[in-house]
C-alpha cells in the first residue's frame, strides 16, 4: 500500500473515503448542500432508489392522476436530499427547480453505482463498463427502453 492518496496502485478496485464531502447547489445565490450518496443508510438509499424508479415510470405517463403523484414524489425526494433549506426558500422552488434538483441527485447516485459496477467488471476480468466480458454471449440489451431519464443519464456519463 502506498502512503500517497493520489496514487492508484496496481490491483486497486475500489477507492472508498470515509470523509464525506457534500455536493452543493445555489438557490438565489445562496449555497445549499445536498446529502452525499455516501452518507445514506442502506434503507435511505433503497427508499430513494424506489422513488426514483417510480418517478421514471410516472414521467412517461399521460394520466393527470400520475402527474399529481409525480409532483408529490419529486417534492419528497428534494426535501430529503436538500440540507438546511428553509420552508420559505423551498416554497419558492418551482416544479422545474425541484425536478432539476432530483435529477442532479439521481445523477450522483448513478455515478456511485457506475463506479461500483466498474470495479466489479474489473474484478471479473473486464476492461470497462459496456465492454463485453464474454464476446460469444448474445447481447441482451436490445429490449432496453429507449429515451427518457435513463438514456439521458447514460449520455451524461458517456455510456451511449
Amino acid at each position: 500500500m502506498t502512503d500517497r492518496p493520489d496514487e492508484n496502485p496496481e490491483g486497486l478496485l475500489l477507492d472508498l473515503d470515509t470523509l464525506i464531502t457534500r455536493p452543493a447547489i445555489r438557490i438565489d445565490g445562496i449555497r445549499y448542500e445536498l446529502v452525499s450518496p455516501e452518507e445514506l443508510s442502506v434503507m435511505a438509499s433503497h427508499r430513494l432508489g424506489v422513488r426514483g424508479r417510480r418517478i421514471e415510470v410516472l414521467s412517461q405517463s399521460d394520466d393527470d392522476d400520475d402527474g399529481v403523484e409525480l409532483d408529490l414524489l419529486i417534492t419528497e425526494v428534494v426535501r430529503e436530499v436538500l440540507i438546511d433549506v428553509t420552508d420559505e426558500v423551498f416554497a419558492r422552488l418551482s416544479g422545474a427547480h425541484q425536478m432539476a434538483i432530483a435529477d442532479v441527485f439521481t445523477g450522483l447516485l448513478l455515478r456511485n453505482k457506475l463506479g461500483v459496477a466498474e470495479a466489479m467488471a474489473t474484478a471479473m476480468g473486464g476492461s470497462r463498463i459496456g465492454a463485453k466480458l464474454y464476446p460469444d454471449f448474445s447481447d441482451f440489451s436490445g429490449d432496453r427502453p429507449r429515451g427518457g431519464w435513463w438514456r439521458r443519464l447514460l449520455r451524461w456519463f458517456g455510456l451511449t
